[in-house]
């Protein structure tokens, strides 16, 4: 199956299939890779208009295992010149209602400060927790990263996270689901029983859910639920995209336990070839 990746990238392309819409800017390659890439993102209802393209694109072969659910991936890296801060266009990014991360470096300070000026929100992908990552924290308001500490009281380890910035911080816990932490509370939110084929995406895919949640003005509380259940459904499929639903499945889902896969069926179809 030919799909396509990234943090960032994935969650944006979950925001627009759920019905909301976005911008990417960045660097893929200048080769057909790179092509590709832009025309799978102008699918999902994205803006490409500020992508820019030098050198070759990122490549993955990533091996995911049927019994085991896990994964291995073999990476080529991208070869050309980065995105720089002399490469944004601020008028631009100050056009957004929510900014979100995957990295720490001087792009992502330049863009967290433009979008704060314009009255925005940041979000950040925090898996990792580099020191870079730890540096930048009062510049996120909601923070989404896979559990961390020694214990599972999640609710102090989450009141940590937000005592160096962020309003909002989010664990996720795989399939027991996700926990949140707010000025209004605490909440787990479990997770959803499926038929897992393909785990690859599912965390890029939850950030995207809960983004599109915050701009329909859901509760962080019902954000982690609904992320949940995007989520899972995207499990149910390989790859990282074309499991992602639409609203109308995961309304469904979350209140029936049932769903229609047209959706999923036709995008499988559409992966199986580089198009």
């Amino acid at each position: 199956s030919w799909q396509f990746g990234g943090k960032v990238a994935s969650a944006l392309t979950a925001i627009g299939q759920l019905g909301a819409s976005g911008s990417m800017i960045g660097m893929v390659g200048a080769d057909f890779y790179g092509e590709c890439i832009i025309r799978d993102f102008e699918r999902y209802n994205i803006d490409t208009s500020h992508i820019l393209q030098d050198g070759t694109s990122a490549f993955s072969l990533v091996l995911s295992d049927e019994v085991t659910h896990g994964r291995n991936i073999i990476f080529e890296m991208p070869k050309g010149r980065k995105y720089g801060v002399e490469d944004i266009d601020e008028a631009f990014v100050a056009q957004h209602k929510i900014l979100h991360l995957e990295n720490a470096d001087a792009v992502s300070h330049r863009l967290a400060d433009i979008m704060h000026q314009a009255g925005g929100i940041v979000t950040v992908d925090g898996d990792g927790y580099s020191d870079e990552m730890q540096a930048m924290m009062p510049k996120f308001d909601v923070f989404i990263g896979s559990e961390f500490g020694e214990s599972e009281d999640f609710e102090s380890n989450l009141e940590k996270v937000r005592k160096m910035g962020p309003k909002i911080a989010v664990f996720t816990l795989g399939d027991r689901g996700s926990v949140v932490k707010w000025d209004g509370g605490f909440y787990f939110a479990p997770g959803y029983k499926v038929k897992v084929v393909d785990t690859v995406g599912a965390g890029d895919v939850y950030h995207g859910a809960y983004i599109y949640a915050l701009l329909q003005n859901m509760r962080p509380d019902e954000a982690a639920q609904f992320s949940n259940a995007v989520s899972s459904i995207k499990c149910t499929a390989i790859g990282g995209r074309a499991g992602v639903p639409n609203r109308e499945m995961v309304d469904s889902y979350m209140k029936t336990g049932e769903y229609d896969r047209t959706l999923i069926e036709e995008k499988l179809a559409r992966y199986k070839i580089l198009a």
